[in-house]
């Protein structure tokens, strides 16, 4: 299962994770509260110390501004930081073409030196 989300409320941890057949899983502490095909419009409701809490998947547009779920606390939208570290595809590839680039360079470099 791939951990998309972790959050904190009222120091309850709440984790959205996906599962390998395409279900999207909120758990509670550990303990699975909701599980519903994963879609754009996919909505998880729970209730923590009486207050009732959705958890919806925010549209790609503003995913990349914002965290990727939007978090309702008795309908009203409350702010949380996404503390899953967010493992960037992007700087790996970024690392790695600089990597292979400066190992050309040092190659060309010897090889010119030898002959």
């Amino acid at each position: 299962m791939a951990k998309l989300a972790t959050y904190y409320i009222e120091n309850h941890k709440i984790e959205v994770v996906k599962t390998l057949f395409g279900k999207e899983k909120v758990l509670l502490n550990g303990t699975q509260i909701s599980e519903k095909t994963s879609g754009d419009t996919t909505q998880h409701h729970f209730e923590i110390a009486g207050h009732r809490y959705t958890i919806s998947q925010r549209d790609s547009s503003q995913s990349e501004k914002m965290n990727a779920y939007q978090i309702l606390r008795n309908e009203s939208p409350i702010a949380l930081i996404n503390i899953e570290s967010q493992t960037s595809i992007k700087i790996l590839v970024l690392i790695v073409a600089i990597g292979l680039g400066l190992g050309f360079m040092v190659g060309v470099l010897v090889y010119n030196l030898v002959l």
